[in-house]
């Protein structure tokens, strides 16, 4: 058996209380000769049980020092007029000396085994609450990631499309630079808008897409600030495409004066 598995079986805790068989406290005897964490245990767990002794001590009151006594026949001298037991003589046969020495060595035994293990308990115990925290984060980038793989598989989906037509925007004098792309399909009308490539707008205000049937400009929706990528309303027979900056929540008709990009299909 490993040293760590020893610690961790409660073996030495046995020992300490000499509960083991012959054979077996003789074994650890052998062991802790050579094994330094071994002999750091076993005096952990000595000093954890000389700990309880001291402190879970207890001074009884005087009444019961002289009834006890009386009633088991025990010679006992008590001064109490002081706080503490000035001394305490007992008699008493051979067989009573070894129960009474068990006894106590019992309470000393159980007291502290159980402050030991309490103490191993609330070790683990922390332990599995870190696990389980740890546990709950890798579920959440898990399904973080599966959603944004998600979200990559559809986008890919609607590029590659054979059916979708792709009608690149160029920049307007508002801003030169700025492109977006939608993705039409023709024959059903549902479009994508790519809008990646937009500059951002203040606070207040908002991108909106519009396609242009039959000289009119056609609301497709406005543009949420925090997507590149996303579903616009589905229209049909658009000769082209217009993004403008609208104020927040859009606008029925474009601000033509604020129109960013355009594309014709």
């Amino acid at each position: 058996m490993k040293t760590k598995e020893i610690i961790e079986s409660g073996t030495l805790e046995l020992y300490v209380l000499q509960a083991l068989p012959p054979e077996e406290q003789r074994q650890i005897e052998d062991l802790r000769a050579n094994n330094a964490e071994v002999n750091e245990e076993i005096a952990q767990i000595e000093t954890t049980l000389l700990q309880l002794a001291t402190t879970q001590s207890r001074k009884p009151a005087p009444y019961l020092k002289t009834k006890i006594a009386e009633q088991l026949e025990f010679g006992i001298e008590l001064d109490l007029d002081m706080e503490n037991i000035k001394s305490i003589i007992i008699r008493m046969p051979g067989i009573y000396k070894y129960a009474t020495a068990a006894a106590v060595l019992l309470m000393l035994t159980l007291g502290g085994t159980a402050l030991y293990f309490q103490s191993k308990y609330s070790s683990m115990h922390r332990m599995n609450n870190d696990l389980a925290k740890e546990n709950a984060d890798l579920i959440n980038q898990v399904s973080n990631l599966a959603t944004q793989n998600k979200a990559i598989q559809d986008v890919l989906a609607v590029v590659s499309d054979e059916k979708n037509a792709n009608i690149v925007m160029k920049g307007l004098p508002l801003s030169p630079t700025a492109t977006a792309t939608v993705y039409w399909n023709k024959e059903n009308g549902i479009a994508y808008v790519n809008c990646a490539g937009l500059p951002p707008v203040a606070s207040n205000e908002q991108y909106q897409l519009w396609a242009i049937i039959d000289g009119k400009p056609v609301d497709m929706g406005v543009i949420n600030k925090t997507e590149t990528f996303l579903k616009m309303k589905d229209v049909k027979n658009a000769a082209a495409f217009a993004i403008t900056i609208e104020p927040q929540g859009g606008s029925v008709n474009p601000t033509l004066e604020k129109m960013v990009v355009l594309g014709k299909v």
